[in-house]
């Protein structure tokens, strides 16, 4: 820019002294060209609004997230261009356009406007992710032009928006926890009542809800009368996922991507059953989810989106370990109330968890091994050999094509 104000200045004085009329207009319109260009760099972004909503903050691994980008010129000016490029992480695809890669960025979403004075355009478009995990848009680099489409103007301002694409989840065969507490036996201990098991009635307290009440048995004795189930556990577990695919320090193993996400694929598939079952469950897992705690833990819970977060917990989860997964075992034998059952998800030869394991069944609580991987069958029969309940979690194909995941002694 100094080079051409200086050039300016040269023209319009030797167009001054040598009495050349056209070089002194040439040099003063360079001139002015100079000062709209410098005005416009000091001020060229001021009134631009640029923001991105995302439609969710969570999506299902293979769906698409609507994402809508709006900018805003409230300025009494027009824009002869803005261009917007906004950072992504790897991974983000966007249906409707392709991402650009520059010298110092992988993947850029790039925008690029015209504007009238006050003009607002909102853009839509459909974002997803090809793994999964804690996606970013983010941080966007603006750019101007002055009226005489020269790049004016350049600003980095850091809006981050997340979103974050959970495991694949895929159908899963019946997985139908034992009924510990049939026909007449009963739980030495009262919980979550079991509404299959009617028991009596009961006269009503103050704060019972009001759905609970027996209309025939409380119009006979003229006073409100409630219903009363037998108190179940045989529908709650607990799920404690092993995030080491294989023995020794997670730091030595290599693990590669397939055998993480398929493991992650079965979990995530288990949970959304459950769910769909309604039954109450809780999950455990030694990993990293970006908080300052090691063990990642949704507490036991059939309330409605209870699934959501369990896959949000999944989605965010580290491919490696944040402890040893025997001490996670006994985190969970401490918290398991006897008679839940407790879902040991691995991929692993469990026999160096027989001692964790055996400490579960001790307190009450019922261990059913669920063996992942390629060594599924080998790792059931080990878990049988230390009489243990055992599971062989398959899916009939490729993590990212599998359409069944069977669940199988």
């Amino acid at each position: 820019m100094a080079a051409r104000v200086i050039a300016a200045l040269v023209l319009v004085l030797l167009g001054s002294l040598l009495g050349v009329p056209i070089a002194i207009l040439l040099g003063t319109v360079a001139l002015l060209l100079e000062v709209v260009h410098v005005t416009w760099a000091r001020n060229g972004l001021d009134g631009v609004r640029y923001r991105r909503v995302l439609g969710a903050p969570h999506v299902a691994f293979g769906d698409e997230l609507p994402l809508a980008i709006e900018v805003w010129n409230h300025r009494r000016l027009p824009l002869a261009w803005l261009r917007a490029d906004d950072d992504t992480s790897p991974g983000v695809e966007v249906r409707e356009r392709d991402l650009v890669t520059d010298e110092d960025k992988p993947a850029v979403l790039r925008n690029a406007w015209t504007l009238r004075p006050y003009e607002r355009v909102v853009r839509r478009f459909h974002v997803t992710a090809d793994r999964r995990g804690l996606h970013t848009l983010g941080p966007v680099e603006l750019s101007v032009g002055d009226p005489f489409a020269r790049r004016a103007a350049t600003e980095e301002r850091d809006t981050t928006d997340t979103f974050l694409v959970w495991p694949r989840v895929i159908p899963t065969t019946e997985l139908a926890p034992t009924d510990r507490w049939g026909d007449l036996d009963r739980a030495l201990q009262g919980l979550a009542e079991d509404p299959s098991r009617f028991a009596g009635v009961r006269p009503y307290a103050p704060g019972d809800p009001v759905r609970r009440v027996h209309a025939r048995t409380s119009a006979r004795l003229d006073r409100p009368m409630l219903k009363r189930f037998e108190p179940s556990r045989d529908r709650e577990l607990v799920v404690a996922l092993d995030v080491q695919t294989s023995d020794g320090p997670a730091w030595e193993l290599g693990l590669t991507d397939d055998d993480v996400e398929d493991l992650y694929v079965v979990a995530a598939s288990i949970v959304r059953q459950l769910a769909r079952r309604r039954v109450s469950f809780g999950f455990l897992a030694a990993g990293y989810t970006g908080a300052e705690t090691r063990i990642a833990r949704v507490p036991v819970s059939s309330s409605a989106g209870q699934a959501e977060r369990v896959l949000d917990l999944l989605a965010r989860l580290s491919a490696h370990a944040s402890m040893p997964f025997d001490r996670l075992l006994a985190v969970a034998a401490r918290s398991a109330r006897p008679g839940s059952t407790v879902l040991v998800l691995t991929a692993r030869d469990p026999r160096p968890l027989a001692t964790s394991l055996r400490r579960i069944e001790r307190r009450g609580a019922h261990v059913v091994v669920i063996a992942c991987g390629r060594q599924a069958d080998r790792g059931a029969a080990q878990a049988r050999a230390l009489g243990l309940t055992a599971r062989r979690a398959v899916m009939d194909a490729h993590w990212r094509t599998a359409e069944r995941l069977v669940i199988a002694p």
